[in-house]
């Protein structure tokens, strides 16, 4: 008996060693910024690209930056935070680091906005912290080319700036085969746009994309991308009011694995997820793939 407990020990213990080896906890990474808020945004999508950008910020210092950009724009405050301007943190954003994160620790990130006075006017200051862990990057990711884009010559109107009801559609590239799937942020709300509605059974999470082909995705002039599949989701952008544009966030996450969706529900014919629900999901995957790959794309929509 002592004997099969012992045996039963060992096949536990060794069981939760593989465990661990699959689950890479990476190497803790911490940083602050200040974001000077310009303009009407969302404080929703304002707050993610915030979040993003401090992200990039810790992963940069630990790491070390892969192509420079947008950083020399940044100057220190006196509590030594990183100070950003709505202008540069896209820049910020957009910035290629030589690592990945994995996961946030509990509590964080933490944000919250404050009114500072500046001679006899005020100013509305976005307060930023990020504490989590990241693995460094140990040999290049996959180049893979993606972009939302609205117009018919995807490479001269990739900018991210749409009117209002402008239609959207998304540019994807990549240099190996893989699996595709398109969310986006939009006022608190996450949305599943691809795979497309009609894909629940064949394409249930992902769908397959095949080595440097080119993909002009919700477009209706292109329909033959998914065998069996002839109907394209068209998504039009809208914003309320004239001098309130509509800021939004559009996550492309590619792997040359497959990988399940996380639990969506269903909101005026497109499935959704809480955007706390996204961002566990986001970093349970990118802790066991080292493939999963996550890229955003600020779109703002002016009238």
């Amino acid at each position: 008996m002592k004997r099969l407990i012992f045996t039963l020990l060992f096949i536990i213990s060794l069981g939760t060693n593989v465990w661990a080896q699959k689950r890479d906890r990476g190497e803790p990474v911490e940083a602050s910024i200040e974001v000077l808020m310009e303009g009407n945004y969302s404080k929703v999508e304002i707050r993610e690209k915030a979040i993003q950008a401090a992200k990039i910020q810790a992963m940069g210092e630990k790491f070390g930056y892969s192509i420079i950009q947008g950083i020399n724009t940044q100057t220190k405050s006196t509590t030594g935070s990183q100070v950003m301007t709505m202008t540069n943190i896209s820049e910020v954003s957009n910035t290629m680091v030589k690592g990945e994160w994995i996961s946030d620790d509990t509590g964080y990130p933490k944000t919250r906005f404050v009114v500072r006075d500046k001679g006899e006017e005020q100013e509305i200051w976005l307060l930023c912290e990020v504490r989590g862990r990241a693995r460094k990057v140990e040999q290049a990711q996959v180049a893979f080319e993606s972009f939302p884009y609205n117009c018919q010559e995807p490479h001269k109107c990739n900018n991210g700036q749409f009117r209002h009801q402008d239609s959207m559609f998304l540019y994807f590239k990549t240099p190996v085969s893989g699996y595709l799937s398109v969310f986006m942020l939009e006022e608190g709300l996450v949305y599943r746009l691809l795979p497309y509605a009609q894909m629940r059974e064949t394409y249930e999470s992902v769908v397959p994309i095949l080595a440097d082909k080119e993909y002009l995705l919700f477009d209706p002039t292109h329909r033959d991308y998914f065998a069996g599949f002839g109907i394209v989701d068209e998504y039009g952008l809208e914003t309320n009011a004239a001098g309130e544009p509509l800021a939004n966030l559009l996550y492309i996450i590619f792997s040359t694995k497959p990988f399940n969706k996380p639990a969506l529900t269903e909101k005026d014919g497109l499935k959704t997820i809480e955007l706390n629900q996204f961002q566990e999901w986001l970093n349970k995957n990118r802790a066991l793939d080292k493939n999963f790959q996550v890229s955003q794309f600020s779109i703002t929509v002016n009238k």
